[in-house]
């Protein structure tokens, strides 16, 4: 869609001047403005030094990924460490299990050993009284029969 303007009442020959007039100082402005861009540009830092940097820095961090990346522990699923804690579990659980059970068993043997020293000396006790007991019975016999060898020799 184009607009038309309306006529000016003025005479053509000053509305060609004006508008050359309007066209030089749109050109001059847009000369000016391209000017000062170029100034703009021409003071920018350089930035390629520093974007060096972050490059080799981000070719670092590349390489440490990928390094993690190749790691067995990258590799595992939740649920597989899952399975693989389970089964340590286990493992761990029957190798307990097995501890405890020699131990019951060394216990179970040094208390036999304690039970059979106690009925030792029981037996040691038992025995001296048997002795104390026939030693005794051995001295009333003897002198009994000392009494009655005096009784009768005299």
């Amino acid at each position: 869609m184009t607009v038309k303007r309306p006529r000016s009442p003025t005479p053509p020959a000053n509305d060609a001047a004006a508008a050359f007039d309007q066209l030089r100082s749109e050109v001059s402005l847009l000369h000016a403005a391209i000017e000062g861009l170029t100034a703009a540009k021409e003071k920018l830092p350089d930035y390629s030094p520093t974007l060096r940097k972050i490059e080799g820095r981000l070719d670092l961090v590349d390489q440490h990924i990928e390094s993690i990346r190749d790691k067995p522990a990258m590799l595992l699923t939740p649920e597989g460490l899952a399975t693989r804690l389970a089964d340590a579990a286990i493992i761990v659980r029957t190798e307990d299990r097995k501890a405890i059970g020699d131990a019951r068993d060394a216990l179970s043997r040094e208390l036999g050993r304690v039970e059979g020293m106690i009925k030792q000396r029981r037996s040691t006790a038992e025995q001296d009284w048997w002795v104390t007991w026939a030693a005794t019975g051995g001295f009333l016999f003897g002198a009994y029969f000392a009494l009655i060898g005096v009784a009768v020799s005299g």
